[in-house]
């Protein structure tokens, strides 16, 4: 039976764009321990590319990354002060290494021999260990469990066969936990912190929410115990629990220091290598937490970078005040940055010219103890947990119809539709831009500006076209979610001020001519005032407009984007390229307004087929 053109492209669209029902989301996102499956795809994306290519190499020269390596378990591991007696104390903490760093390695290049590797060297310490003695027993525990925390979490969760998972996850719940969640209030501050990262580590891989919780108890009671900042009052603030409970006790626990400015830490005052370790480890716990919808980075942000740009900028040469440690500081500091910069720099914002400088000059940094690898895993990395929020689209169909689809920014994948609409908008149009979840305006080739009011997503209702006004002969539209609505015409562009959500022809006002050469394919907008087009030899061009002959012009891209036909932005730096053969592909641009081309990475796909439309917006500033 031939079908006529119209039932036809219903049933492809339904067919090719059909979602299940979404399942119940896990307790715990996995993996989730230090790195995401987000992030290291993103690493993936960037082997090539540096500081990540350095990393690479690096690691990969390593002796833990050596298919030849080779375990050395035991059942007691005997750990005296500074691991004297050393009795299987370095030899767990690099075999936990070793398996974390073929775990990366097998997620980065889908040689399962890394796997295996990884699973023998996990399956050995499984056999036979069974507990860790002498004084410094609990930070052992704390530098293991936190990388086979890591390797185990990597390993079951993306890739099958590991057949003793269960009963490596029995000795991390029986031998390395109950040290770990107990804390230890009394040591210098890197200890509990250090063992609590291994402790919300491994209370995740386990999906123990009450270990995770009293993790997190942990961490937020030592942190303000750990870095000082003037609103604590004029002593810092006692770990809880400890047996510090005077101000000559909290003094000397602080190694002696009585002035107290903002970033200082309990250790500055004993050494900054120390100090780092304790910096790592918070900024350890608050990535794992965000990978599971817990921001403790809203908490620590503050006395995390005026930590990290303190002892940095003491590090490199800053003069040390006689009032701080008495003039002298012991200069270690070590490669312990890189996963709290990117996350305060990177991600958050902030100046941190002094920590800027000493990560960018360490890179890349190896692996000691607990810390392994992290300029490949976290440096510039922008996942926390990935973009956060919905892109909604509508499309129009040949026939007139209109469609409706949401995507999850964070992993690409359809969350509902396309929803097809009976009705038909009743005119052929040209151009299109949303302006909210239930506002689109459209033109049509006789210049006239249409307002589409919808009134059901679910069954994608809309009441009858609007007519505006004429004058609007634009092949392009997109709307920033600003109160600025952009149109092309012949290559000149023009912005509009909108002055409501569901604007009527007076709500759209100050016809401002920009410029011309803005001869574009397509249009999206990516911000308040920020519009990405593509041209048709293929080039991907940002632009900031600020006013009438006012722009600044941003080439991403030199060729190679000329296959798209509709280009959607809805922020948060995610853009999707739709092409004719109905594929549509998604990108993160990590910081979408600096104008750089080397932190533009593709995604993948979101369909390979199926979307037919003839236009498509997306709803702008819905994903952040």
């Amino acid at each position: 039976m031939r079908l006529s053109r119209p039932l036809a492209v219903s049933m492809l669209v339904a067919a090719a764009l059909a979602v299940p029902q979404p399942v119940q989301a896990a307790a715990f996102k996995h993996p989730g321990v230090l790195v995401s499956r987000a992030q290291l795809d993103f690493v993936k994306a960037n082997l090539g590319n540096e500081p990540w290519k350095s990393a690479w190499n690096s690691m990969r020269s390593s002796s833990y990354a050596s298919l030849s390596y080779t375990a050395k378990p035991r059942a007691t591991v005997n750990c005296g002060p500074s691991s004297k007696p050393d009795e299987g104390c370095s030899d767990e903490r690099k075999d936990a290494m070793a398996a974390y760093t073929h775990a990366l390695q097998w997620y980065l290049t889908k040689d399962d021999r890394y796997a295996k590797k990884a699973i023998q060297i996990m399956d050995a310490w499984s056999a036979v260990i069974s507990q860790h003695t002498g004084d410094n027993a609990p930070l052992q525990t704390g530098w293991a469990g936190a990388n086979f925390s890591r390797a185990a979490e990597l390993i079951k969760h993306t890739y099958t066969g590991w057949t003793q998972a269960a009963r490596f996850a029995g000795k991390l719940r029986t031998v390395y936990l109950p040290t770990l969640i107990a804390g230890r209030p009394n040591n210098n501050g890197n200890w509990e912190l250090i063992m609590t990262d291994a402790a919300i580590g491994i209370a995740v891989h386990l999906d123990d929410r009450a270990s995770f919780d009293r993790a997190v108890a942990t961490w937020r009671g030592r942190l303000p115990a750990y870095i000082y900042l003037a609103t604590d009052g004029s002593l810092p603030k006692a770990p809880p629990g400890s047996k510090y409970d005077t101000k000559a006790e909290i003094i000397d626990y602080w190694h002696g220091q009585t002035t107290f400015v903002d970033g200082l830490t309990q250790e500055t005052c004993r050494d900054f290598w120390h100090t780092g370790w304790g910096l790592a480890a918070i900024s350890h716990v608050a990535e794992t937490a965000g990978h599971q919808g817990v921001d403790l980075y809203a908490t620590a942000k503050h006395r995390l970078r005026l930590a990290m740009d303190l002892h940095a900028r003491l590090q490199l040469g800053g003069t040390v005040p006689s009032w701080l440690c008495g003039g002298k500081v012991t200069k270690d500091l070590g490669e312990h940055f890189e996963v709290g910069y990117n996350a305060l720099n990177h991600r958050l914002g902030y100046a941190m010219p002094s920590a800027t400088k000493w990560v960018e000059q360490n890179r890349p940094v190896g692996a000691s103890h607990f810390l392994g690898w992290e300029t490949l895993t976290h440096a510039r990395n922008p996942h926390f947990g990935g973009p956060k929020g919905e892109t909604l689209v509508y499309g129009v169909l040949p026939d007139g119809r209109l469609t409706y689809t949401t995507i999850n920014a964070a992993t690409g994948r359809r969350t509902r539709g396309a929803v097809l609409s009976t009705a038909t908008l009743g005119f052929t149009p040209k151009a299109m831009a949303t302006i909210d979840a239930d506002t689109i305006l459209v033109t049509d080739a006789e210049g006239k500006l249409y307002r589409i009011d919808v009134t059901s997503r679910d069954s994608l209702a809309f009441k009858p076209p609007v007519l505006l006004g004429s004058g609007y002969p634009h092949d392009l539209l997109a709307y920033d979610g600003a109160g600025h609505l952009f149109g092309i015409t012949n290559g000149t562009l023009h912005r509009y001020t909108v002055t409501a959500a569901q604007p009527a022809l007076d709500d759209i006002t100050d016809n401002i001519v920009i410029g011309g050469g803005f001869t574009l394919k397509t249009l999206t907008a990516t911000g308040a005032d920020w519009i990405l087009g593509t041209t048709a030899g293929g080039q991907l061009i940002s632009y900031n407009i600020s006013g009438a002959g006012s722009w600044k012009r941003y080439q991403l891209r030199d060729s190679t984007w000329q296959g798209f036909d509709h280009l959607l932005s809805p922020g948060g730096g995610v853009y999707y390229g739709h092409h004719p053969n109905g594929s549509v592909h998604r990108y993160l641009d990590i910081n979408p307004y600096d104008g750089r081309k080397d932190d533009l990475i593709g995604q993948g796909t979101v369909d390979t087929e199926g979307w037919v439309q003839t236009l498509l917006s997306a709803q702008p500033a819905t994903v952040t």
